[in-house]
């Protein structure tokens, strides 16, 4: 269940990207980030965040759903 709408809301998000991709010329922050080769670490760093977040709210998840059955029981 989770996981599905993890991924519906991940590409959810990739949807503008696309759109705002084709915009126009690029401006100085976008030609030096692409020159230096800068953008692929941030995308990187930020990829891992958010695989990071992602991850430990799974694990958080399943920790309250235990204690809800453990709580259920009594």
């Amino acid at each position: 269940m989770i996981i599905k709408s993890l991924t519906v809301v991940m590409t959810l998000m990739a949807m503008p990207v696309s759109t705002f991709a084709a915009s126009g010329t690029p401006d100085w922050l976008q030609e030096r980030m692409f020159a230096s080769g800068k953008i692929n670490t941030v995308v990187m760093v930020v990829g891992a965040v958010l695989i990071g977040i992602a991850i430990w709210m799974v694990a958080l998840d399943r920790r309250i759903g235990k204690l809800e059955k453990k709580e259920k029981r009594k």
